[in-house]
């Protein structure tokens, strides 16, 4: 790299365009209470010195996290939704556009792979059954979604899923928690904030990720976001994560913890105020 390259890469990474938030866990907390207005007090100074888009990444459906937003009464809402860790939204008057031949194409591919993998429903709702208190349920975006009955639980069912999904390479077991959700290898949030900034023509050195949990691993890669960020409260597998790229696990929790990230690594000067 030349020169005159790692300056204007230096530029580049210090120049915010894409923020890319989790929800349940890094802004929100689960108690239903309205997100940190410092958080919007940030976005709101960035955006007075440039376009700077906001992505939700979130495993909800789009519906049930637009309920969530109007039930906290968020003052500002994302440009964009990665729903489900696949679909894309566009956000427009707090109503959701989708992104018809993204979500088009993941549909079909989805149906594809859960339809030559049934052999495997079978295996995974007998042992759920037999071995374990935990619960099968209906899933928006998989044949089979799973509540396990606590954490240590949730463990072992992951441990007996892993080797079977050895046969579908292209099937994964998406968790958050106690929750598990199935969902082919080439949609994550990871590959969804690639689409979304490779449309807005946001490069990685501009995009800052931050998330909790562990659906939220394959965001945090460089060739995603170059900055990596959780708040406090994350998982120990993302702190080590965010660790490994070079980020900032904060000490402060959900929201709280995303400013602290954000201000760490783009601070603002004294006069930009904060003002929402």
């Amino acid at each position: 790299m030349t020169t005159l390259d790692k300056k204007k890469t230096a530029l580049l990474s210090d120049s915010l365009r894409l923020m890319c938030t989790d929800f349940d866990g890094t802004i929100a907390d689960g108690e239903g209470r309205p997100i940190s207005t410092e958080f919007f007090e940030r976005l709101v100074a960035w955006r007075r010195r440039g376009k700077v888009y906001w992505i939700i990444n979130t495993g909800r459906t789009w519906d049930s996290l637009h309920e969530e937003l109007l039930r906290r009464k968020a003052p500002i809402w994302p440009d964009w939704v990665v729903a489900m860790e696949r679909e894309v939204w566009l956000v427009r008057d707090r109503r959701g556009v989708g992104w018809f031949e993204w979500n088009r194409k993941c549909e079909v591919l989805h149906s594809q792979l859960f339809d030559a993998v049934k052999p495997l429903w079978k295996l995974i709702d007998d042992y759920i059954a037999r071995h374990t208190d935990a619960n099968l349920v209906e899933d928006a975006g998989s044949p089979v979604g799973i509540i396990a009955s606590s954490e240590e639980e949730a463990d072992e069912i992951s441990a007996y899923i892993t080797p079977l999904l050895q046969n579908w390479p292209n099937l994964v077991a998406v968790r958050n928690s106690i929750y598990f959700r199935f969902s082919h290898k080439n949609y994550h949030k990871g590959s969804c904030l690639e689409a979304v900034a490779n449309g807005l023509g946001v490069l990685p050195q501009q995009i800052m990720a931050v998330g909790d949990h562990l659906n939220d691993l394959p965001m945090m890669e460089k060739k995603y976001a170059w900055h990596l960020a959780c708040p406090g409260n994350a998982v120990d597998e993302v702190k080590a994560k965010v660790r490994a790229g070079g980020g900032y696990v904060a000490t402060a929790t959900i929201a709280e913890g995303v400013v602290e990230a954000w201000d760490k690594f783009f601070p603002l000067k004294k006069d930009e105020g904060n003002a929402a």
